[in-house]
């Protein structure tokens, strides 16, 4: 088995909630996409590292990755993350290009998607916490549109519908999104930040 590399590790980061009562919300999207990336590419279940996030390992086009849920609660994301890159002794060079993170967005339309990098929180906090505790802004962002669509939604603060659950007729349309998102993953994987932004950023 090949020494593992840390130019060629990659942590993908997805930002949310822990427990019951935040599952299925749209502020746990990125709990979301952590998942089922690891269950298309047979990365086996996640387990606790560090006492404050759930973590799951496997390799994909050649690359070593740790896909990561902070369970620290959203406003203290970073804080999982530091810690992280620590334990996997990561980017130690400052260099934190190798750092992916995927939050829910609220400018973004569903089933819609961006990739970007070097991006500002843009209110996000668990954005801010990570940007707050590794003092850069410098990593690759993968946000996912949960732009309310209806009336009924469109009245409801920002606030407070990140935290509401995800109901059964909403739940194709966020299904979408995360098949999407992890495309995406696997597009940047494989062919580079540039190409999956070239796709997603339609």
């Amino acid at each position: 088995m090949a020494q593992k590399s840390v130019q060629k590790t990659i942590l993908i980061v997805g930002l949310g909630n822990p427990g019951q009562d935040y599952y299925h919300t749209r502020h746990s999207l990125g709990f979301a996409v952590a998942d089922a990336f690891a269950d298309k590419n047979g990365f086996g279940g996640f387990s606790m590292v560090e006492d404050n996030s759930m973590v799951a390992e496997g390799r994909f086009a050649g690359k070593t990755v740790i896909l990561a849920k902070p369970q620290t609660f959203m406003n203290k994301s970073g804080l999982a993350v530091k810690r992280l890159a620590k334990h996997y002794s990561l980017f130690k060079d400052k260099d934190f290009s190798n750092l992916w993170v995927i939050n829910d967005d609220l400018d973004i339309p569903t089933r819609k998607i961006k990739v970007s990098v070097n991006h500002g929180a843009a209110g996000h906090k668990g954005a801010q916490s990570v940007i707050d505790q590794i003092k850069t802004k410098n990593f690759v962002r993968l946000r996912l549109g949960i732009q309310p669509n209806t009336e009924a939604a469109k009245k409801i603060p920002g606030d407070k519908l990140v935290l509401k659950k995800i109901t059964p007729a909403e739940q194709l349309e966020f299904d979408q999104t995360i098949k999407l998102a992890v495309a995406a993953l696997e597009t940047a994987l494989s062919d580079g930040i540039e190409k999956a932004m070239t796709e997603a950023n339609q």
